[in-house]
């Protein structure tokens, strides 16, 4: 089974640390009380057809909120203009590309569809940041001005610095992605090969003055680790240090991608943010902007997966619910930790915590299991409503059509 970030080994360990040195059950003080609220509106819409994700409108509208204005406090702080770009490919959702634009965030677009998508819902053209390797796939851009764009290869600066100098393409900020030099990623241009380098350099030269320069780095903190990230974020500034050494003068665009957890996104806002910026300000005086792109960490809480319960199987050992979500509405369950809830007999909602029972798919698949090691409550029943929370990013963008009978033609 394929997960956006097959290692989620850090976020994973930092969190069933904490999970298991409380009883289980408790896991209730983890879940920010909007995001608990929203979850138990959804679990008493009995009417609902599931499994069907929904939109906890009152936590992701908060939590766009606050990333926007902890922002805006650093910005009155430091000169760099200051911005967050969402990224459309975590959660194409109208409903949060929404929030993002309502808030002052820019998008960010690996694909001429989803830039035409933000367009279609009200972002100007110059606030979208285009990235990745096939940016310009299906067709043709029709885009009067990007807000930057970053090439993933020498062989696309080189197209595409013909098309910026004959006008075809424009953009306030236009260069490169770095990749980073310890590890190992398929997305970027690396410096390992000094001719690489000094190509980059000259093609970067003989732009128009006028024309400012970006640079972007990215990998998944998620993935690596928070240190880790900080730490090639570093040698990330070290690089565009030594490049802004051979060029002209000339105002540069900084942008960070972090793939991060949404606890580590608001640690990092909170503090680390602040040390960042104060080293581009001290190290790289002509930098005018830098983009911040938190990845999954404003999308992965804003929607749950609401399912109902098929069966329930209880043996002396274990209890073990079939529900009729699966992978396909899941399929990156096994990349982090899914808070599972479920109305008590009161009516309230409560955290499924640690324990011998599982939770299965529909799917007649081996693998489809999405909890291990929890708790099933004693007196849920067949036709009960379980939320799975935590699956408002890649478990949506990527959710696929599988054991429902469909017969459209596949691709």
């Amino acid at each position: 089974m394929y997960v956006q970030n097959p290692s989620g080994m850090p976020t994973l360990a930092r969190r069933l640390r904490t999970h298991r040195s409380r009883r289980a059950g408790s896991g209730a003080h983890l879940i920010p009380p909007l995001l608990l609220k929203d979850a138990g509106k959804a679990l008493r819409s009995h009417g609902t057809e599931t499994p069907r994700r929904l939109l906890l409108p009152n936590y992701a509208a908060s939590a766009f909120r606050e990333a926007a204005n902890r922002l805006a406090q650093r910005r009155r702080a430091f000169s760099p203009d200051l911005l967050i770009a969402y990224s459309i490919k975590t959660n194409p959702s109208p409903d949060l590309l929404g929030l993002a634009r309502d808030c002052g965030m820019w998008a960010e677009a690996i694909a001429q569809t989803e830039t035409t998508h933000a367009v279609g819902l009200g972002f100007p053209s110059e606030h979208i940041v285009l990235n990745g390797p096939g940016k310009w796939w299906p067709g043709s851009s029709k885009t009067p001005v990007y807000g930057a764009i970053f090439c993933d290869s020498l062989q696309e600066l080189r197209a595409l610095h013909r098309r910026v100098l004959s006008g075809e393409v424009r953009a306030e900020a236009f260069g490169v992605r770095l990749r980073p030099a310890t590890v190992r990623s398929r997305f970027g241009i690396g410096f390992h090969d000094p001719s690489t380098f000094g190509k980059v350099v000259a093609l970067l030269n003989t732009l128009p003055r006028t024309q400012a320069l970006g640079f972007h780095f990215h990998i998944a903190s998620s993935m690596v680790g928070v240190r880790t990230w900080h730490s090639l974020a570093e040698n990330f500034l070290a690089a565009v240090e030594v490049l802004c050494d051979r060029l002209r003068n000339r105002t540069v665009t900084l942008s960070f991608g972090g793939g991060w957890h949404p606890d580590d996104w608001a640690s990092f806002l909170r503090g680390e943010l602040q040390r960042l910026v104060a080293t581009c300000q001290r190290r790289l005086p002509m930098v005018r902007r830098i983009i911040l792109e938190p990845g999954k960490a404003l999308s992965q809480r804003s929607m749950c997966l609401l399912t109902r319960v098929l069966e329930v199987r209880r043996s002396r050992a274990y209890t073990e619910l079939v529900i009729d979500g699966s992978i396909a509405e899941l399929p990156d369950v096994r990349s982090h930790p899914h808070r599972v809830v479920s109305l008590n007999s009161s009516g309230a909602p409560v955290v499924l915590g640690a324990g011998h029972d599982r939770v299965l798919g529909r799917l007649c698949m081996e693998f489809d299991i999405l909890s291990d090691a929890v708790h099933v409550p004693r007196d849920i029943r067949e036709g009960a409503l379980v939320a799975y929370l935590d699956a408002g990013a890649y478990d949506a963008s990527m959710a696929y059509s599988f054991g429902k009978g469909g017969a459209s033609a596949l691709p």
